[in-house]
This record gives structure tokens, C-alpha cells and sequence, in this order.
């Protein structure tokens, strides 16, 4: 495994078996990200999961809720689609990442799920 730098970005080289390589490419195609961006949307849902991640601050907007995520240090909108009722994770592409974990352990995101105005999906 190897280790870069670059500006703020720690770049990173691991090695793995082909079939763990396949899987992640087939779902980051699915997700429409690359390999790296999905491996990083784990690791998150990882540091939420674990407790080293949270929510600093969160928004209501119309259809949405913008979260600041506390280790990626940057703001991150769930999108509510109002004909499947779910919330679906701009950043991971998903409906169900640690963004979106963590952003229904919020109270007022709570009220709306015991109404049924939100549904999660389970992975």
C-alpha cells in the first residue's frame, strides 16, 4: 500500500483481488461515481457507523435537507423524492449512505419519518 499527498488530498495505492476490484467498479457504475468516490462514500458510512463522523449543522429546504458533514468539511444535500418518499444522498448517490443514516437520528427528521412523509431503504 502506498501513500501520496497532494495540497490537502492524501492519495492512497492498495492492492486488491480482482473480484473485490470487479464488485466496486460494478456498483460505482450503478451509482454513477468512480471507484474512489464510492470506496470514500464507504469509508464515511464507516466513520458515521463507528462514531467518527457526525453532523455538525443541518438545513431544511423545500425538498431537501443540507447537512455539513463533519470530516469531509463540506455541505451535503439529501433530496427528498417526493413519489418514493425517500431521501437520496447527493454526494453518494444512494438512499441510503451515513449521510443519511446519520440525518434521521435528527428529531425533526424523526417526527417526519414516524408520519411516513419519509421512508429509508435498507441496503
Amino acid at each position: 500500500m502506498g501513500r501520496k499527498t497532494i495540497g490537502r488530498i492524501e492519495r492512497w495505492t492498495i492492492s486488491l483481488k480482482p473480484e473485490i476490484d470487479q464488485l466496486l467498479e460494478k456498483v460505482a457504475k450503478e451509482r454513477g461515481l468512480n471507484k474512489t468516490d464510492l470506496v470514500e462514500s464507504i469509508i464515511i458510512e464507516w466513520a458515521y457507523n463507528h462514531g467518527y463522523n457526525k453532523i455538525i449543522h443541518f438545513n431544511f429546504r423545500d425538498n431537501s435537507i443540507t447537512v455539513w458533514d463533519y470530516l469531509l468539511n463540506e455541505t451535503v444535500d439529501l433530496h427528498y423524492d417526493s413519489v418514493k418518499k425517500t431521501l437520496i444522498c447527493s454526494r453518494c448517490r444512494t438512499t441510503y449512505c451515513g449521510h443519511v443514516s446519520a440525518a434521521i437520528k435528527i428529531p425533526e427528521v424523526r417526527q417526519k419519518l414516524k408520519k411516513g412523509q419519509i421512508v429509508v431503504e435498507d441496503l
